[in-house]
């Protein structure tokens, strides 16, 4: 993170020198608060409920902004932002577990899944806008390219269910910790606990990482780029303070469809369903800012 701090340091050096050879330019920063979710289809149950649910995740976003000024009203505004952008995923509802993945014995049951994610993405965020100024009140559009500089992710998936014999498992709960990034295909924690199916012992990891239930993994789970289009106004409580709001809207899918695979159920020869959705993000921005 450090270094992407050093480019907005940078950035604003470039703006305070540029600022002073030429008063159309001008600099900014601005800093605040975010919150963010995913929007996609969610995977649909035997009854026609949704199993998927995307809600909001907080973070922050910090940033400098270079303007120029075509008149007293009306400019272009160029920004660099360090933005946290994420998600809260859930699911609940049928599902699998494949036990001993990765080993000579392995069996797949059924029964109940409840999964949690906190998703974290940061994102330097490069919007370039076009502003309106009416009285102590400015608006803006433009589009917004965000660049993946970092991906993480927390929680747990708690499992109950049935051996393929109808026998009751006990339920167990295998804790996530996902570096979507540096994570390799099945790579899980060395500590492990035990589920006895049937009278047969399986070790589970206690906890997973990002691709452990992938053979291989193919790119990241997340696009590098995600492009989209802002919209946000502000207040100037003076000639240089303001408060603001923002929205991004993006446009682009941000995850691979390698990893979009149903949780609900497996092809007959244990293989993924595919589903390939698209799922784009969602994000709101509250800043307290200065321009000169």
């Amino acid at each position: 993170m450090n270094r992407y701090l050093i480019v907005l340091l940078v950035c604003c050096f470039i703006g305070v020198r540029v600022d002073a050879q030429n008063d159309n330019f001008g600099f900014g920063f601005r800093a605040g608060a975010s919150i963010s979710k995913l929007d996609g289809p969610s995977e649909v149950g035997p009854n026609g409920e949704s199993l998927e649910e995307y809600t909001m995740a907080s973070g922050f976003h910090i940033g400098a902004a270079l303007s120029y000024k075509f008149t007293d009203l009306v400019g272009m505004r160029a920004e660099f932002t360090f933005s946290q952008r994420g998600t809260i995923y859930d699911y609940n509802g049928p599902s699998y577990y494949v036990l001993g993945r990765g080993n000579v014995q392995t069996t797949t049951i059924s029964g109940n899944r409840k999964q949690t994610l906190n998703v974290s993405n940061a994102f330097l965020d490069v919007p370039i806008s076009v502003y309106y100024k009416i009285g102590k009140f400015e608006i803006l559009g433009g589009f917004n390219t965000g660049i993946l500089i970092a991906s993480t992710a927390g929680g747990s998936t708690d499992f109950d269910g049935k051996s393929n014999l109808g026998t009751t498992i006990a339920p167990f709960e295998v804790g996530l910790n996902h570096n979507y990034k540096s994570d390799k295909a099945g790579e899980a924690s060395s500590t492990t606990i035990t589920v006895n199916v049937d009278g047969r012992n399986y070790t589970v990891p206690e906890t997973v990482m990002a691709y452990y239930e992938f053979a291989a993994k193919d790119k990241n789970w997340y696009n590098t780029i995600d492009f989209g289009v802002v919209a946000g106004a502000s207040f100037y409580i003076n000639e240089g303070l303001y408060l603001g709001a923002r929205y991004i809207h993006g446009i682009s899918d941000v995850d691979q469809n390698t990893y979009d695979v149903s949780l609900q159920t497996l092809n007959p020869d244990g293989s993924f369903v595919q589903r390939a959705d698209v799922n784009k993000s969602r994000a709101w921005q509250f800043s307290v800012g200065f321009s000169f």
